[in-house]
């Protein structure tokens, strides 16, 4: 069967398209085939193709967050897109851009500062991270409190439906009124609905300066009231995260004798007003109790920010266990309470990254970590704990990273979608990738 698939690839776009499979395990499972098309017509090539002998594709751009999601119901096929990595047009004074979706959010970041203008996309190994990738698993980063998610940027989008036809909506113009909304739809569908080839941003002027401040307090609770104070400051950062010890000793920060707890703020724009943000900030972090309060450089910003993105995903040093909690902002206090109340019991030995600005709490656990835990019972335990304790807080929970022994027996996604909501979303599903090839089961409700 797999010698048959690759030779039929071979066949259909040529031998140079057709990869070794090394590399290319999705959740422990070879692949019986790997296609990397060379342009977007031999992406609707593949589809169609697939669609017509029901082979399953499971999609990839750089490969950053291919663990995301429920072990797929098959993989006959990885359909590599790193190829489809071109700027289609730049226009800086229009402040939009278009780019297909194989090119690496670095990339895409080094065109752009060509015109002194950027796109608040945020990823783990941005080197490698797909604008595809970003956008199929609407990931974000410390900055989404200012920024907001990667849809919210997103003007226009070119997608290859389950049957290989091109479709386009939105446009290349930041007043767009053209058909329906649909990029709503694709952004963090996961690749279920389409092949994502090319995304049009609306873009803004590149910021003069980043700065960052790191203030450490005795706890948990304080650091996160400091840091919703702040937050709702004319003055506030474009990003906040408030952190555990566990983390911060993770990014090679040493914790003042006294603290359990940081919060970490970023601030950009022109360098007078991005200082007196930063003294502002400062004075209001040690008055909500920090016992220190440390001003960053440019590069050392740059170096926490891109620490914090990558925490859950890095190649080394990667956790066994990282849950994002999305729940209302003014519940993420209560949630860590309650990890609080029960540390000696489920919870116990989860490290913790909040972002109180905008209503979401990581929970990591690495193999060294005091409680590491790596039995799979113990961390089904913990996750269905952590669901319990967010569901009473009106939150969501994804399981981001687990042992694959887990994963097998879980769903990700679980308990977060209304059986009226997934039946809409089986409807949709039917519809655009009416062969179910595309990413079968991987995504809510096993779609």
């Amino acid at each position: 069967m797999t010698s048959s698939l690759a030779y039929q690839l071979s066949e259909l776009l040529g031998p140079e398209a057709v990869l070794p499979t090394e590399g290319y395990l999705v959740d422990g499972v070879v692949p019986q085939a790997v296609v990397r098309p060379p342009d977007r017509e031999g992406v609707a090539q593949v589809l169609r193709w697939a669609a017509k002998d029901g082979v399953s594709l499971f999609l990839r751009g750089g490969g950053v967050l291919a663990g995301l999601g429920n072990v797929p119901a098959s993989v006959d096929v990885v359909l590599d897109l790193t190829c489809l990595n071109r700027v289609v047009d730049y226009q800086p004074a229009d402040l939009t851009i278009t780019a297909e979706a194989g090119i690496t959010l670095d990339n895409l970041r080094r065109e752009l500062a060509q015109g002194e203008k950027f796109v608040p996309l945020e990823a783990p190994l941005s080197h490698r991270a797909s604008v595809g990738g970003i956008l199929a698993t609407g990931f974000s980063g410390p900055m989404r409190h200012s920024y907001g998610l990667p849809r919210d940027w997103l003007i226009g989008i070119s997608v290859i439906g389950g049957d290989g036809v091109e479709t386009k909506a939105g446009g290349r113009v930041v007043k767009n009124v053209t058909g329906y909304d649909l990029n709503k739809l694709y952004s963090g569908s996961l690749g279920t609905l389409g092949v994502i080839v090319e995304a049009s941003f609306k873009i803004a002027p590149l910021p003069d300066t980043l700065a960052g401040l790191v203030a450490f307090f005795s706890s948990m609770e304080v650091a996160v009231a400091a840091a919703r104070s702040l937050v709702s400051q004319v003055y506030a950062p474009q990003g906040i995260q408030v952190a555990s010890r566990e983390v911060a000793g993770r990014l090679g920060l040493d914790m003042p004798t006294g603290s359990e707890a940081m919060v970490v703020a970023f601030l950009s724009g022109r360098p007078r007003a991005v200082a007196r943000r930063a003294e502002e900030s400062t004075r209001l972090l040690a008055d909500s109790g920090g016992i220190a309060v440390d001003d960053l450089d440019e590069t050392a910003s740059a170096g926490l920010l891109g620490g914090l993105t990558d925490l859950a995903w890095k190649d080394t040093d990667c956790p066994t266990l990282a849950l994002r909690v999305s729940l209302p902002p003014s519940n993420v206090g209560r949630l860590l309470e309650s990890i609080k109340e029960r540390e000696k019991g489920d919870l116990a030995g989860l490290a913790i990254v909040a972002d109180p600005g905008f209503g979401m709490v990581q929970l990591l656990q690495w193999p060294d970590s005091p409680a590491g835990g790596p039995e799979p019972e113990a961390i089904t335990a913990l996750i269905d704990s952590v669901r319990r304790s967010s569901r009473e807080l009106d939150g969501a929970v994804v399981v981001e990273v687990c042992p694959q022994d887990v994963k097998s027996g879980v769903d990700v996604w679980a308990g977060n979608v209304e059986a009226n909501e997934l039946e809409i979303m089986r409807r949709i599903k039917r519809n655009l990738d009416p062969a179910g090839i595309l990413n079968p089961g991987r995504f809510i409700g096993r779609l």
